[in-house]
């Protein structure tokens, strides 16, 4: 018997069921019994329907029946296939020869349930679908997150630079970095220890999060460095959240064992121009980072600076 995760049924309350069904009766039967296990039920009446829904609405999972007028749902099934090789898509089936089933699921469905339908086997194979997604999501966001402080790692402000770049390319615009630097994190660590030191790190992680925007992306490059990516911010923008964020920092006081920790941060600021590289940002907001830290620390840099400035 499949055990009922309390963890699956919060996540699948979160979801966004799309069920297809012709008949209004057994449609109308359907929506009260989906409604209490999802966050958002999507309905349409027939696979043509669904599709238009599915296109414009992009549920998470999809319930559906077979014989229907204008599209059924296995041609439904085949099409959103096509385009879609990892949504859920559930059959409500009175059939069972085997050539049937074989044929759906080489189309590409996930689970069927047969008709006279049994509630709680339907809610189960929900679940099921619900555990698999999870799962996904959460290897998902284990391949884009630093483990330690909970940020975007190298790998995700890689492909966020790609995205962030691509659309200045193709519709003008600016975005700006922050290379950002614990001063003496060697200290922290040679004097309080190690795990004092990942304790430094997370809470100066979270202030650097709390104080980005949505469509900001904050993230540990390595060691004790941050990389942010502030969208539609020039340079002198960027200066100013920098400031910001180095001010907020300063204040900040990690007590560990009794004793207060505080550290301050040091940045280098430089803003992206069409055609650069990541390596080139990288190496232009660095160089900025070192000025900051030769100049005395706790302080930010531009990368357009004059050496001497």
């Amino acid at each position: 018997m499949t055990t009922i995760d309390e963890k699956d049924q919060a996540f699948l309350k979160g979801l966004t069921l799309l069920y297809v069904e012709d008949e209004e009766e057994v449609r109308a039967q359907f929506v009260r019994f989906l409604s209490r296990l999802v966050g958002k039920l999507l309905v349409a009446c027939d696979g043509e329907e669904g599709l238009a829904i599915y296109h414009d609405q992009a549920p998470h999972m999809i319930l559906t029946d077979i014989l229907m007028p204008v599209r059924d749902g296995l041609e439904m099934a085949r099409e959103i296939r096509a385009v879609d090789r990892k949504i859920p898509i559930i059959l409500l089936t009175a059939f069972e020869q085997i050539e049937y089933l074989k044929n759906s699921i080489n189309i590409g469905v996930d689970k069927y349930v047969t008709k006279p339908v049994d509630g709680l086997h339907l809610q189960r194979t929900l679940l099921e679908c619900a555990r698999r997604l999870r799962l996904e999501d959460d290897l998902h966001s284990a391949a884009q997150t630093d483990p330690l402080t909970g940020l975007a790692n190298r790998r995700e402000l890689m492909n966020r630079f790609k995205a962030e770049s691509a659309r200045v390319e193709r519709h003008g615009g600016v975005f700006s970095f922050l290379l950002a630097d614990i001063d003496h994190f060697k200290l922290v660590n040679d004097t309080f220890g190690h795990p004092a030191g990942d304790q430094v790190l997370k809470r100066v992680a979270a202030v650097l999060a709390k104080s980005s925007r949505a469509e900001d992306v904050c993230g540990r490059w390595g060691g004790e460095e941050f990389l942010l990516m502030l969208a539609n911010t020039d340079e002198e923008a960027a200066l100013s959240a920098a400031e910001k964020l180095r001010l907020a920092v300063a204040d900040l006081v990690t007590v560990w064992e009794e004793k207060p920790i505080a550290v301050t941060l040091s940045f280098g600021v430089g803003s992206y121009r069409p055609g650069m590289s990541l390596e080139e940002c990288i190496t232009a907001v660095d160089k900025a980072l070192y000025r900051a830290k030769a100049n005395g620390r706790n302080r930010s840099e531009a990368a357009d600076a004059a050496p001497g400035d």
